[in-house]
């Protein structure tokens, strides 16, 4: 999924191919993570987010991710959306934190029925080298354990 990003040392917009590329290192360094979340039962994790569980979200957020990545690393971010609309497969959305120290990514992780994946919302980093997504992928390196 593409959406616009910006070129956070410039501040104005990354080209299509920067923020695919981007978020297909991201999504690939999550599969681990997204699998382990996906194990909890749909029902439950709708429940949760209807009903404003964010706790118990950002719990299991942090349980999901405690085999793969150092502490706090990727956290729940205390906001999310079921959509159910007729004659389309169900998606949960939850908003998501990436942090480390070279690099914050915000994103959305979105649960379908049919697959998972990623929409990059923002984009932190210094502005010294240019941001690329090898970066991105070392910072991810870096903070797996």
């Amino acid at each position: 999924m593409i959406s616009p990003a910006t070129d956070p040392a410039a501040g104005r917009l990354a080209p299509a191919e920067l923020i695919a590329a981007t978020e297909r290192v991201f999504a690939e360094e999550l599969r681990d993570f997204i699998g382990e979340l996906c194990l909890l039962d749909g029902g439950v994790l709708i429940g949760w987010v209807r009903g404003q569980h964010h706790g118990n979200i950002a719990d299991l957020v942090a349980s999901s991710a405690e085999p793969f990545f150092k502490d706090a690393t990727l956290a729940y971010a205390d906001a999310a959306d079921v959509t159910l609309a007729w004659g389309r497969s169900m998606q949960v959305v939850l908003d998501m934190e990436f942090v480390t120290k070279p690099v914050t990514v915000f994103f959305k992780l979105i649960l379908d029925s049919y697959f998972a994946g990623v929409t990059i919302q923002r984009i932190m980093a210094g502005s010294e080298p240019p941001f690329t997504p090898d970066i991105l992928a070392r910072a991810l390196s870096s903070a797996r354990l």
